[in-house]
């Protein structure tokens, strides 16, 4: 063999390495996926909605067992707009998932509102619009006990048009 075809060679194991790696990767993929819905529910991801002057971005990471709302997690809640910044960090108790639909409630350790009203030890609930296209609500905020465990967020929705949340 002369040195053209011994590079040829070594270019087409490399490409067709590369193809093995891509296969095992795209099945490694599909695999958790139904582990998962076997073994509970898990939201993770970072919606950005930046609509006119307002942008909100909501971190979650959450996870459930199977058969149970029951959660661990964090989330954190950053609205920016005109009127000031009010953001919050909490963790997050309760996880529904039904379809595409995700709805998550817990307690804020730290936050404030554009306003400086303190949202330290407040529940909050969270509804995520998983599906195509995503968005999230806004926060409902209320004194503990006062909002239901995965009671969803606010009727008003905005549209995830940065990054995104991923269900399984």
């Amino acid at each position: 063999m002369n040195s053209v075809s011994v590079r040829m060679s070594h270019r087409a194991s490399r490409f067709a390495s590369l193809g093995i790696v891509a296969l095992a990767l795209a099945a490694g993929l599909a695999q958790p996926r139904a582990v998962l819905a076997q073994g509970g529910a898990r939201v993770s991801g970072a919606g950005i909605s930046k609509v006119g002057r307002d942008t909100r971005k909501l971190t979650v990471t959450a996870q459930a067992p199977a058969g149970s709302t029951a959660a661990s997690g964090t989330v954190q809640f950053i609205h920016n707009s005109p009127a000031g910044l009010s953001r919050f960090r909490g963790t997050i108790s309760c996880l529904s998932v039904s379809g595409s639909t995700v709805q998550i409630s817990g307690v804020v350790e730290k936050g404030e509102t554009a306003t400086g009203a303190l949202l330290d030890g407040k529940a909050y609930a969270v509804t995520i619009n998983g599906g195509s296209p995503q968005s999230f609500s806004l926060p409902t905020i209320g004194e503990a006990g006062a909002v239901g465990a995965c009671s969803g967020g606010r009727g008003e929705t905005v549209p995830v048009t940065e990054d995104g949340f991923r269900l399984q």
